[in-house]
């Protein structure tokens, strides 16, 4: 009998939620064949098999959230029983000593149907977790099942929340005392992962947060001369992402202080600079990661940086893609904000957040002109993490950018 556990898929990952399995119990499951749908760290991930036989019993159903390393299913030959696991022990202790009509009707509420007056309610796992959390009772009847012999499924359930929500519309609003609710949603798969890493991040991490400003009229005007000879000789067009990627990939490799994480009383620095683009797509904020950035040509920087964009957009990325980042780079210049302070994304030590380009009078060899500046802003880790160690950064970054002919080569 072989035990199927919850993989450890990458450093951080302390859980995962099975999305879906694609075996059922008494199906034949073959080494390297997938086996269920994991999601961590905003990814899902398919899972294969390690072993051959057949699928005994799944103990954790669609939906849940299990540890690491806990054990999810068993894979066995037909003669082969499935060993007592503690949930079932749990479950025996509980009703040991009870009376026996008591006992009948607590185990009677573990299993998969629900009997209610005679007639009986078939619903999935998943469908029945869901249900209770938004707060729905399935034993109503009001909820017919379109799964196999009537059975309610997660569709059901989510069908039926739209119907009641659309019934109950005018009732909410008088409720509300005027207040008209467009939606409520529960937080679930990316965006509960999101909300609760940051959380993390806001409750556990000290931030010191640094401003500086970069003067980028050279680097605009650079940019604006070579554009047009990359895009013929690489195939790709620069962006001012991709400067400032090299840029802080530079110097982060002079200041490897940043390049770090605080782990078990641990402050760990690191030589490999992976450099983490924060990316907006439908699921939320990801952020994948440009491997040994600072080795990278900034051509090369720009493909991977198309790559890894497009690929999270259409929702591509694999677990490789988001994994070991070491500092995160974030920028939402383009949405016209000149300047913010970015929530560190744990484990990493500093993030670096990236402004608007916006002109303004500055003194220039005693002349006053119009030049072009970006506000950058870092936020560190302030138990492993100096004020000055931060400074030092944004300084050797200020002079990378203001001088961006050495960030070509």
């Amino acid at each position: 009998m072989y035990e199927v556990i919850m993989p450890k898929l990458g450093i951080t990952m302390e859980s995962g939620r099975i999305e879906k399995w694609h075996k059922k119990e008494g199906d034949r499951v073959e080494k390297g064949e997938v086996l269920f749908d994991v999601m961590t760290d905003k990814v899902t991930i398919e899972v294969e098999s390690y072993n051959s036989g057949l699928l005994k019993k799944i103990l954790k159903a669609e939906g849940e959230e299990v540890p690491v390393t806990e054990v999810i299913a068993y894979i066995g030959e037909e003669d082969e029983k499935v060993p007592p696991h503690k949930s079932d022990q749990k479950t025996a202790e509980r009703v040991t000593g009870m009376e026996t009509k008591e006992a009948e009707k607590k185990i009677s509420s573990t299993k998969e149907d629900v009997e209610i007056s005679g007639d009986r309610v078939k619903i999935s796992p998943l469908a029945r977790k869901i249900a209770e959390e938004i707060g729905i009772d399935y034993r109503s009847g009001k909820i017919k099942g379109s799964g196999p012999g009537g059975r309610i499924v997660k569709e059901d359930v989510m069908a039926y929340s739209k119907q009641k929500e659309g019934n109950g519309k005018k009732e909410a609003e008088s409720a509300s005392a005027g207040i008209t609710i467009k939606s409520s949603v529960r937080l679930e798969g990316k965006r509960k992962i999101i909300a609760d890493r940051m959380s993390y991040s806001a409750l556990n991490i000290p931030e010191i947060v640094l401003n500086v400003k970069a003067n980028v009229t050279r680097l605009k005007a650079l940019r604006e001369e070579l554009n047009e000879k990359i895009l013929k000789t690489s195939g790709v067009r620069i962006t001012y992402t991709d400067f400032l990627l090299k840029a802080a990939s530079n110097a982060i490799r002079n200041n490897l202080e940043l390049n770090s994480t605080f782990s078990d009383g641990n402050y760990i620095i690191y030589d490999d600079i992976n450099i983490g683009l924060a990316v907006s797509s439908d699921g939320g904020l990801i952020v994948p990661t440009i491997f040994n950035c600072d080795r990278l040509k900034i051509t090369d920087i720009a493909k991977k940086r198309i790559e890894l964009i497009n690929k999270a957009k259409e929702e591509k990325l694999n677990l490789e893609d988001i994994s070991n980042g070491t500092f995160t780079v974030t920028n939402l210049g383009m949405y016209g904000i000149r300047s913010f302070s970015p929530i560190i994304n744990p484990p990493q030590a500093a993030i670096l957040a990236v402004g608007e380009i916006y002109t303004e009078p500055a003194v220039i060899d005693g002349k006053i002109r119009p030049e072009s500046f970006m506000n950058l802003t870092v936020s560190c880790d302030h138990r492993i993490i100096d004020g000055t160690t931060g400074a030092k950064f944004l300084r050797e970054l200020v002079e990378f950018i203001e001088n961006p002919a050495g960030l070509i080569d």
